[in-house]
């Protein structure tokens, strides 16, 4: 329990410096733009790919992890769209604000994942919060861009467009590339391979300064109700629930934990560029980011101590 108290610290250090950064106006606010495509495009993928390239998964349930979380984003998606008309009739929910919810719920934070889990878990077990990017990063954005058509969106997105931008998705190729070259063992140069590792380096850190840059302390105060539904919906009823999914899935020990930890961190940022295209609450989905970040720091080794004292003993 420790060693992940001490994992999360590190963490969400850097989620405070980057939000300091951010209002000391130390980096003024338009130049995060350029670290935040440069991150997306060039230091993300080389982590996931080197992560995957370097890991032993001989012996990793690759098949049972992505099944576990992929049952448990349609099981959440399927919930979620039953409660709609309950909270829109006792809670006077309208369309925005509800695409606003189900992003938060659905979405996940990849870069705090990932931090978390190379200090608690080390280098191998990185590669497992790269499959499930690999594995739910499609399946959110159909899911969302959905919803948000559905509920929000005065015009329908092309079909084309939605599997394009998935298909662009560098995330995606990063970790089907990375699992290739592991699993057919093909060689990389020296030479590239110490490119790819340094550059890597760059991508915690800088993604995790990004999700601090990214919260604004305004749309919070004071948490709405819709802020408090957003957020114990995604720290307590999805960890919850992929905890469930996963033992049904024979999940155990180090793999069944990193599979509640993807689901148990903070919703992520990118889902306020979709709400403001796409007629969403952006600044409800900001305000549920924000609250989520500051309060994971508790929940997550909370959901971590519930898995080693009653599940795996």
């Amino acid at each position: 329990m420790l060693l992940i108290l001490e994992a999360m610290i590190p963490t969400f250090c850097l989620v405070a410096l980057g939000l300091y950064i951010r209002r000391s106006e130390m980096v003024p606010e338009n130049q995060w733009n350029g670290l935040e495509t440069l991150s997306y495009w060039l230091f993300f993928p080389a982590l996931i790919f080197h992560s995957l390239v370097s890991a032993d998964l001989k012996n990793v349930p690759l098949g049972e992890m992505a099944g576990a979380l992929i049952t448990t984003l349609v099981v959440m998606a399927l919930i979620l769209l039953v409660a709609y008309p309950m909270m829109k009739s006792a809670l006077s929910l309208d369309g925005p604000a509800y695409t606003s919810i189900y992003q938060s719920v659905l979405r996940w934070n990849g870069f705090i994942a990932l931090s978390i889990v190379q200090k608690a878990y080390g280098t191998d077990a990185m590669a497992l919060v790269a499959v499930a990017m690999a594995t739910m990063i499609p399946v959110i954005n159909v899911i969302v861009v959905t919803i948000l058509a559905t509920f929000a969106s005065k015009t329908k997105p092309q079909v084309a467009s939605v599997l394009m931008n998935i298909l662009k998705n560098p995330l995606i190729w990063a970790s089907a590339g990375g699992l290739v070259f592991n699993m057919l063992e093909i060689p990389i140069w020296d030479a590239i391979g110490t490119t790819i590792e340094v550059t890597a380096r760059a991508g915690l850190a800088t993604g995790l300064l990004i999700v601090g840059a990214g919260l604004k302390l305004r749309y919070l105060f004071p948490p709405s109700l819709f802020n408090w539904i957003g957020t114990l919906w995604r720290l307590i009823a999805m960890p919850a629930l992929a905890l469930g999914v996963g033992l049904f899935f024979g999940l155990e020990d180090e793999v069944l934990e990193i599979a509640v930890i993807c689901m148990a961190v903070p919703t992520a940022m990118n889902g306020y560029i979709l709400a403001k295209k796409m007629g969403g609450d952006a600044e409800l989905l900001n305000g549920m980011v924000t609250l989520q970040t500051g309060l994971a720091v508790l929940t997550i080794p909370l959901w971590l101590l519930i898995i080693r004292s009653f599940i795996t003993g």
